[in-house]
């Protein structure tokens, strides 16, 4: 098949990185001298602008990382209205018209360009597709399928013509964009382009009907099981999986478990496959926004040479809440989506058990509306001893990691996750199930407490393990070893640097 990748030798693992508990694949040798490269970041989300969940704040994190390392980088998204109507959203100016012929029509409209902060941002600006109030869930599996393979068509042909040093696609809303790339312009020097596929979650495929193969302006021999056909469906993921120069997980247990039926949704094949150009690396933090020392939001001020001050946060997020003091350690928040991924049900079962061992529990997050009311029951049975709110308050977010003892994190999978990553940062104990990027960001006894299987008696005997560690002798040093975590993106964005130069100096060698 024309533009197909041609395999090559395994790549080669890194070391484990200084900081950070788990390996770190790199996927190559570490280059000799260290060049600026220019790097396009294609993606449906990017914070501040716009953003649903980790996706947006993982692309931002890791693209200012690497602007601050030296590096040229290019953000490509949708032009989302509400992307246009955010306050941070900077002025703009046209730099060049795109015409997109579909099934259904021709989409006119243009390229806009601005700069956030180190960023150059392209937005491509088609009123017919993107000027609607919802990011994804547009009307109509059609709908959605012409949306972003619209935004992956034009990214194509944009970044042929800027000729980078790597195009990177994030998650199945840009990932087609290497299909085409690798197919539709690999020619001149647009074959020098390398290609990354970043895969946040796997679960998210970008899976439409055959009929919907003509959107991608690709030839029709390209559905088939070794391209974008998955199971009689036209898979965008796929579009990236294939013609990727590497794919990289984001942390390296995820990138072994999505090479399992139990992870990789269907997909595992496809992982497997390619599993020679498959390595993981876990994600950082924003540790400006996410720091104890400067949150406006709490109470008083702390970090890791001044950790006293989270007690007063402890003290005042209960009174707050209304809660009961309970003893050192057993003061337990849980903050995120309401959905069966995050576990909340079995944490929900969990409940009263964790009560009757002493904990009070302060519970936010926001989803399934069956979770939601089992919450509120529980809250509703021990008013003293569960606080809950549905919804999400930014705020309210960053005072329990601020006051909470330790965070429940009953995940049934995690690519990396944040919320460990979070807590860290704030002195709260993870408690976490032992998958995906929990184990590469925990060190279990240590900056976290792990736990298998995925059961409400195995998450309570966890959050027993976390109690005893928080209120032994030596409580006061694990805050502080947890203060002093660097979960910062610095060490992940080295690790990234290393593989788009690789990548870079591969593709070149295609001209």
């Amino acid at each position: 098949m024309a533009g197909r990748p041609t395999k090559r030798a395994p790549a080669r693992r890194g070391a484990k990185p200084a900081g950070r508990s788990g390996a770190t694949r790199t996927g190559a040798q570490r280059s000799p001298r260290r060049r600026r490269l220019r790097l396009h970041f294609a993606a449906a989300e990017l914070a501040p602008l716009v953003l649903s969940g980790g996706l947006g704040e993982a692309v931002a994190g890791l693209a200012g990382a690497l602007a601050e390392r030296g590096h040229a980088l290019t953000c490509l998204l949708p032009a989302h209205r509400r992307l246009l109507e955010s306050p941070q959203c900077p002025p703009l100016t046209d730099v060049g018209a795109v015409q997109l012929s579909l099934p259904d029509a021709v989409h006119a409209g243009c390229w806009r360009e601005g700069r956030l902060g180190a960023l150059r941002l392209l937005l491509l600006d088609l009123p017919t597709l993107y000027d609607a109030p919802q990011l994804y869930g547009t009307p109509g599996a059609d709908a959605e399928a012409r949306r972003f393979a619209a935004f992956a068509r034009a990214v194509a042909a944009r970044t042929a013509r800027e000729t980078p040093d790597v195009l990177v696609a994030h998650d199945w809303h840009a990932a087609l964009a290497l299909c085409c790339l690798r197919t539709l312009h690999d020619f001149g020097v647009a074959r020098g382009i390398g290609c990354v596929q970043v895969v946040h979650n796997s679960a998210y495929q970008g899976r439409f009907g055959a009929s919907q193969m003509p959107v991608t302006g690709l030839p029709s021999e390209l559905f088939h099981p070794e391209a974008l056909e998955f199971w009689g469906d036209l898979c965008l993921l796929k579009g990236g999986l294939v013609w990727a120069d590497r794919i990289i997980a984001v942390s390296p247990t995820h990138a072994a478990e999505l090479q399992t039926p139990s992870f990789g949704a269907g997909l595992e094949g496809v992982y497997r496959w390619r599993a020679h150009r498959l390595l993981g690396i876990p994600n950082g933090v924003d540790v400006v926004r996410h720091d104890p020392a400067t949150d406006a939001a709490l109470p008083a001020r702390f970090g890791s040479e001044y950790p006293k001050p989270k007690a007063t946060c402890r003290t005042h997020l209960l009174a707050s809440l209304g809660l009961e003091p309970p003893e050192p350690g057993r003061l337990l928040a849980a903050i995120g989506r309401l959905t069966e991924q995050k576990g909340w049900d079995v944490l929900a079962d969990a409940i009263p058990a964790l009560l009757e061992r002493g904990a009070s529990l302060a519970l936010l997050g926001d989803g399934d509306p069956a979770l939601a009311e089992r919450l509120r029951v529980a809250a509703r049975r021990w008013p003293t001893r569960v606080a809950v709110t549905i919804g999400w308050d930014e705020t309210l977010a960053h005072r329990l990691y601020a006051g909470a003892d330790g965070v429940l994190i009953p995940s049934r999978f995690e690519p990396c996750g944040l919320v460990q990553l979070v807590a860290q940062r704030y002195g709260a104990l993870p408690i976490a199930h032992a998958v995906g990027g929990l184990v590469d960001t925990i060190r279990d006894g240590e900056t976290g407490i792990l736990f298998e299987p995925l059961t409400a008696p195995m998450l309570v005997a966890a959050a027993e393990r976390a109690a005893a560690l928080l209120r032994g002798a030596d409580a006061g040093d694990v805050v502080s070893r947890l203060l002093s975590l660097d979960v910062s993106w610095r060490t992940p964005a080295a690790s990234y640097e290393t593989v788009f130069a690789a990548v870079a100096r591969e593709a070149v060698r295609r001209i």
